[in-house]
Order: structure tokens, then sequence, then C-alpha cells
């Protein structure tokens, strides 16, 4: 009888040993155990280990504003108050496996010089990606990127009478569009990525009808008036660098291009400089590049210079 309890309490401990000396673990921001995940018939070797990460940074700053070229808005200098939200959620196991969200808010007070004042810097990008990596600096992906903005825009100009008048020219929805990539990557460590979208999708889709009476045409962002959507296929080309050149000196670039089967290219660069003065100061200088032949056959740039407030949590 002692041997058979003996032997029966062996092995419910070892049963007990194998399971909390080998969970599956799902940890937050790489301090507190959330979920143990056990296996008890497993090898003892860990199928899932997922680390979560997260990054919220807000900012509110002041800025002004150089146009050249520049067709999506009146192209007239003018100070901005700005705010930023950017979050960030990261997923990753101990091997291959890369998962990334990103919420990316700009949202800002425009002031002219003839004092007319309206929302602008209202963009909203939902990024999702997914990276498998095979290699040391070599794997997958797949990636897609939605956009809209919330409030109305619209485009102030002078009539022959001397009256301002508005005309829309953008709304929440429209337009809407979404990027979606799926191919190769390279990776540098610390430094950056490029990925070459081997096959690629872009959505557009416009909500509100009255932007083409508005604007007097029958295509608008590429959408002709008899039809609710745009959907071209082709391929993606897309460089990221996110890397600390110095301590203070943060560098973040986004070159985008997108081919599609049948007209040129649209190339979207956004080449910005941050620069941290103390915990709660910080300076940045952005530059952003568009060219999309179905809005303007010009290149058209921004340049804007920001000091403001600025917090990470």
């Amino acid at each position: 009888m002692w041997g058979k309890r003996t032997g029966t309490g062996m092995v419910m401990t070892m049963f007990l040993l194998h399971g909390f000396c080998f969970p599956q673990r799902l940890v937050w921001n790489d301090r507190d155990t959330v979920r143990m995940l056990t296996i008890p018939a497993d090898s003892g070797q860990s199928l899932l280990r997922l680390r979560i990460t997260q990054k919220i940074e807000y900012s509110l700053a002041l800025s002004g504003i150089l146009f050249v070229n520049w067709e999506r808005e009146t192209a007239v200098n003018q100070f901005v108050v700005l705010q930023d939200l950017f979050c960030q959620w990261l997923a990753v196991n101990d091997r291959n496996l890369r998962i990334t969200q990103k919420f990316i808010h700009h949202l800002g007070l425009q002031y002219f010089f003839d004092s007319i004042a309206r929302f602008h810097f209202d963009e909203n990008i939902i990024e999702t990606r997914v990276e498998w990596k095979f290699r040391k600096n070599h794997g997958i992906f797949f990636s897609s990127c939605l956009s809209s903005r919330l409030f109305n825009s619209y485009t102030v100009e002078t009539n022959d009478s001397g009256y301002q008048v508005r005309s829309l020219n953008s709304s929440f929805l429209t337009p809407f569009t979404g990027l979606f990539s799926t191919g190769f990557q390279f990776k540098w460590l610390r430094f950056g990525s490029l990925n070459f979208g081997i096959s690629s999708a872009k959505f557009t889709w416009i909500r509100d009808k009255r932007i083409y009476e508005a604007q007097q045409t029958d295509i608008c962002f590429g959408v002709p008036l008899t039809k609710k959507n745009l959907l071209e296929y082709g391929i993606s080309f897309q460089f990221v660098v996110d890397t600390d050149v110095i301590k203070w000196m943060h560098w973040n670039c986004d070159l985008l291009i997108f081919k599609n089967t049948e007209l040129p290219a649209d190339v979207s660069l956004r080449n910005l400089f941050g620069f941290r003065i103390n915990r709660f100061l910080k300076v940045r200088l952005q530059t952003r590049i568009f060219y999309e032949e179905q809005i303007s056959r010009k290149v058209q740039v921004e340049n804007m210079v920001s000091v403001g407030f600025s917090v990470t949590l």
C-alpha cells in the first residue's frame, strides 16, 4: 500500500513540476505575467512566447508652414497649432514572428494671415504589419494602411466680387484610402527596412458625393462620379528608417511608391527629424513630398518646423 501511494505521489509530483516549469506565457510590458498556457503532454519546449509592448506619445506644438506647388489645399503660408497622437502595440515571440499595430492622429488648427481659421492637418491612419523572419535579415510581410480625415476641409478663394468663398474639397471618408501589400522584406537591425510588395492593391472610396459639384469635376481622387470606389492592383516599394541618430535626435523616414498596371507611380515621402530638448520639450523638422498624377502633375512639397510640448508613456 505504501509503495503504491509513494509511486502515485511521485507521478503527480512530476506531472505538476512539468506543468509549472514549462508554461506558455503571455507577458505585458515585459513585466507581468498575464496568462499561463500550460500543455501537460508537451515536450517541455515553448511553442509560443508572446511579448506585447506599447508606446503612446502625445505632442502639442506651434508650427510654421511653407508650401511649394501645393494643390491639395490653398497654398498660403500660415501658422498652425498642431496636436499629434501616436500609439503603437508590438507583439513578438522568441523566434521569428512580429506583429505591429499603429494608430497615428494629426489634427491642426490653421490660421492664415488674413484672419481665416480652419481645421488642417486632419489625418487618421491605422497601420497593421505582420512580419515572419526566415533568415537573420530576410523575411516576408503583410501590411495594410487605412487613412481618412475626420472634419470637412474647404478651399478658400476670392471671387470676382472680392468676397471669399468656400468649396468642399474633402470630408470624413472622402476620400477613404487603403493600401494592402504582401511580399519580401530586408531589415537592418536598429535602422530600418526595405519592403518589396510583389502583390499590392490600393482602394479609394468617396462617401460624400457633394465634392464633385463643389469642385466642378467628374473625377475626384481618381474616382469617377459614376463609381463609388476605385480598386487598383500593382506592386509597391517602401523604404523605412526609424532610428536614433544620437541620444537626443531621432530620424524617421518613410518612402512609399505604388505602381499600378496602367498609370504612373504614386510617390509619398515623409522625412522627420525630432530633437528632444528636455523631457517635455521637442523640436521637429518635417518634409512631406507627394506626387499623384490623378490629383496633380506637379510635385507637391510641404515643409514644417514645430516646437512644442511632448510626452511619451
